[in-house]
């Protein structure tokens, strides 16, 4: 057994007193002290630093771009966090303002890092006016417009509904069930795929509108098994007198005389789109028609950019930003009144043959304008090149201008001054919807004849062209009364 040893003797640890403060409790102080300080810098630092709030910006009507403070945020329905203070907020439609807003957006600090804080804002409608609500409206059926020209929507191209738009904006209004009406019809009247017909089906559900003709038109097209629809075409002779219009002492054009008839245009075709586009339909001339007999030439376009030298190619630019042309305007062409050349004038937009046709208003104190889609049908029919059953791009691109008057000349695509839309041939009354296309959209417009580019074109091919675009074989020909 071993012995047992005492051990030497050991002092008490004691921890020195701060002034009069015990040990423990300064402690225990500074032990409080770190965890409110873990506390303040955890819960309420980045609150005092970064105070404010995630703001919910809503709207009755879809897609209000959001600005704060002139940053742009987003469309309707937006979140964004707010610092806190007084801010202005603008919402814009159709590129245009629609109401203007001041919030104040409180300082909340505790635990903001952790706990969100939020805050709802809403659009208030009755800042808004008549004009602007017309707008908004004509911008969603702008936007059907706009998408209808594409057929096919995948992965890549999605397809956005803009009919449920149009019907959530016209709902939130409180539109009148007409004007609400009339909307949707001359949307319908642009459907050209199965998408867009379901998104107006939806739309009219939503909105508890009875089918319109055009509605019902696109169901006969994308839903029913392809049939033969459109008037069966019905040969009829249309005399075609020789005629020319002078212009000044500078140039003389040949023109066609059309009298006033009824006829078939287009003729019997399957129910599928774009087929649709030459179904046969009634029209007729109300009035007598002078037609060019040939395109309107390089030489005789000279003349008018002498007279107009903003419409010059060194002023293509300016012409872009206005929208006017696009960057094709009179590539490849070489304009000279000096040595005068009759072909036709190409690389020009519907903008620059509707400013040849002011200038030559002028110069022959006649109504010069681009003739419509049944007037240039009639003049076609009337011509030799189609009574003799060779109306093709081979024999209209002939570059003998010469004194045969009963021949069509042509040799490009042309412009018509008809407005393009999908089911334009299957709804009886096209009357209403072009008027409204023209005095508030941005529409294409119907082109006919052929080119180089096409083997054996028909007269009742059509086709359509947006009006700022130039193309290598597009050009025009005039029209006027007496």
């Amino acid at each position: 057994m071993k012995d047992i040893k005492d051990l030497p003797e050991i002092d008490d640890v004691v921890l020195p007193k701060i002034g009069s403060i015990r040990p423990g409790v300064y402690i225990l102080t500074l032990a409080i002290i770190v965890v409110l300080l873990i506390v303040f810098l955890i819960g309420f630092l980045p609150g005092i630093l970064n105070g404010g709030k995630f703001v919910n910006f809503t709207s009755e009507i879809d897609n209000v771009g959001v600005y704060v403070d002139d940053n742009y945020i987003s469309g309707t329905p937006a979140q964004e966090f707010i610092s806190s203070g007084e801010h202005e907020v603008i919402y814009k439609k159709a590129s245009q303002i629609i109401a203007k807003d001041t919030i104040n957006v409180s300082h909340p600090v505790f635990f903001t890092y952790l706990i969100h804080r939020y805050q709802d804002v809403e659009l208030e409608l009755n800042q808004l006016t008549d004009e602007k609500i017309e707008k908004i409206i004509n911008n969603d059926i702008q936007l059907i417009i706009n998408q209808s020209s594409i057929l096919e929507f995948t992965s890549v191209t999605n397809y956005i509904p803009y009919f449920t738009q149009l019907a959530k904006d016209a709902k939130a209004f409180n539109l009148s069930e007409d004007k609400i009406k009339s909307s949707l019809s001359l949307a319908s009247s642009f459907i050209s795929s199965v998408e867009m017909l379901n998104d107006a089906k939806e739309a009219y559900d939503y909105l508890s509108i009875d089918s319109t003709p055009s509605l019902e038109a696109a169901q006969r097209v994308f839903e029913q098994d392809s049939s033969i629809i459109g008037i069966s075409f019905v040969d009829k002779e249309i005399i075609a007198t020789p005629s020319s219009l002078k212009v000044q002492d500078i140039a003389v054009i040949n023109t066609l005389r059309i009298d006033p008839i009824d006829f078939v245009m287009g003729d019997s075709t399957y129910s599928s789109y774009p087929n649709i586009n030459e179904a046969g339909i009634n029209v007729g001339l109300k009035d007598s028609v002078y037609i060019s007999k040939a395109p309107i030439s390089n030489y005789l376009y000279s003349l008018f950019v002498v007279d107009n030298p903003t419409w010059s190619k060194s002023n293509k630019q300016a012409l872009i930003e206005q929208g006017l042309v696009d960057d094709n305007y009179l590539s490849g062409i070489t304009l000279s009144p000096t040595f005068p050349s009759l072909e036709p004038i190409r690389n020009i937009s519907y903008y620059a043959s509707q400013a040849f046709c002011q200038w030559l208003s002028e110069k022959t104190n006649k109504e010069i304008y681009i003739p419509s889609e049944v007037e240039w049908s009639a003049a076609a029919l009337a011509s030799t090149n189609y009574k003799e059953n060779s109306y093709s791009s081979s024999l209209i691109a002939t570059k003998s201008y010469d004194n045969q008057f009963d021949l069509m000349l042509g040799g490009v695509w042309e412009f018509t001054s008809t407005p393009y839309f999908a089911l334009n041939r299957l709804i009886e009354d096209r009357s209403e919807i072009t008027s409204e296309l023209q005095n508030n959209y941005d529409y294409d417009i119907v082109v006919k004849g052929g080119s180089l580019l096409n083997n054996s074109v028909d007269i009742n091919r059509v086709g359509a062209m947006d009006k700022s675009a130039c193309f290598e074989y597009m050009g025009f020909r005039i029209a006027y009364k007496n």
